[in-house]
């Protein structure tokens, strides 16, 4: 290669040509070799293009490669001709929108909802174009008449909402056009009092009876407004209405909602929660032992506090009248019991 390039040289300058030369090589040796890759790999999409032009990601992938070495020009007229080809696939719309001038971004995807209306993600790309909430909202709405049932575009329409009463009567009609998904029941209950509240809990329960959420939801309202009495037997029926249903009570993500609760002041559900929970799966008196103060000792380690007591205290209530490792028990829950006492006086 330096013999060729030598040869090319006019004699004058083959002494300060070469010295350059070996400067650059030696200064710039990962950026040579990384264009001589760009070259192969440009040529390799080039042919990927010619013999299979009917695949979308070979005129992404050229496209960014040309943005790579510095001629975008040369990618945006690539992304364009993809668009033209494939007026069919988002990802080709949502490349050119990244790629042309941010002036011509709002064309771009105007005529991607267009060649694709029921495509949620060129939707939300629209939506994030537009600069105040009043035109943000205006696209969403447009996008929602398209695709009633996206749980995405409903969200983040209720993003925007100005205020309580707007983003509830956004959620009613959201849980009316999606019923099933979960998250927008809750996020309407946490906005409705508590007749409302519970009636629409209820009613989700219907439409989703396969979901512990709600089941927990119902107990967290009920705490909230003062009824612990009843938190215990809600959690009990969830239980029980679940298994009726065939799901699998998970006694680690069911402990997870435990410290979930905690975490967010619902003491009495996180204890209604283990206390139902704790001993699924674990039926042999030394598995219990030996599992319970292992998951006392992560959740002391994590900070929940309350749902370790809460696992302590069905380890004691079960041990107590057995000999069998109440020393142990009975150890650690006095070892618990100063923590709290250290904890409290922080």
């Amino acid at each position: 290669m330096l013999c060729g390039m030598r040869l090319n040289m006019k004699s004058s300058d083959c002494v300060s040509g070469f010295t350059v030369y070996l400067t650059a090589l030696n200064m710039k040796s990962t950026s040579i070799a990384d264009v001589l890759n760009i070259k192969k790999v440009s040529l390799l999409l080039k042919s990927v293009i010619r013999t299979n032009p009917k695949h979308p990601a070979g005129w992404i992938k050229s496209a960014r490669l040309e943005e790579d070495a510095g001629k975008i020009r040369k990618a945006r007229e690539l992304i364009r001709k993809g668009c033209e080809e494939f007026p069919k696939n988002e990802d080709v719309w949502m490349e050119a929108c990244r790629l042309v001038n941010p002036d011509e971004a709002k064309g771009v995807i105007a005529r991607g909802v267009k060649a694709i209306p029921n495509s949620v993600k060129l939707w939300i790309q629209a939506a994030r174009l537009e600069h105040d909430a009043a035109n943000k909202n205006r696209v969403l709405r447009m996008g929602l008449e398209k695709i009633p049932d996206s749980v995405r575009l409903w969200k983040a329409l209720v993003e925007l909402a100005a205020n309580e009463d707007d983003a509830k009567l956004l959620l009613q009609r959201a849980v009316e056009c999606c019923p099933l998904h979960v998250e927008l029941w809750l996020a309407l209950a946490r906005l409705e009092k508590y007749d409302a509240a519970r009636k629409l809990l209820n009613k989700a329960r219907e439409k989703l009876p396969k979901e512990r959420a709600i089941w927990i939801a119902v107990a967290k309202l009920e705490e909230a407004f003062g009824n612990t009495f009843t938190v215990g037997k809600i959690i009990e029926r969830g239980i029980g209405a679940l298994q009726r249903e065939g799901v699998e009570i998970d006694r680690e993500a069911w402990m997870k909602e435990a410290e979930a609760a905690e975490w967010v002041g619902f003491v009495w559900t996180c204890n209604a929660i283990i206390s139902n929970t704790i001993g699924i799966g674990v039926e042999e008196e030394e598995d219990r032992k030996a599992t319970w103060l292992a998951d006392a000792e992560e959740c002391k380690k994590r900070g929940s506090i309350e749902t370790a007591r809460a696992i302590y205290g069905c380890a004691n209530a079960v041990f107590k009248s057995k000999k069998l490792c109440i020393g142990s028990v009975s150890h650690n829950i006095v070892d618990f019991v100063a923590l709290i006492g250290v904890c409290l006086n922080c």
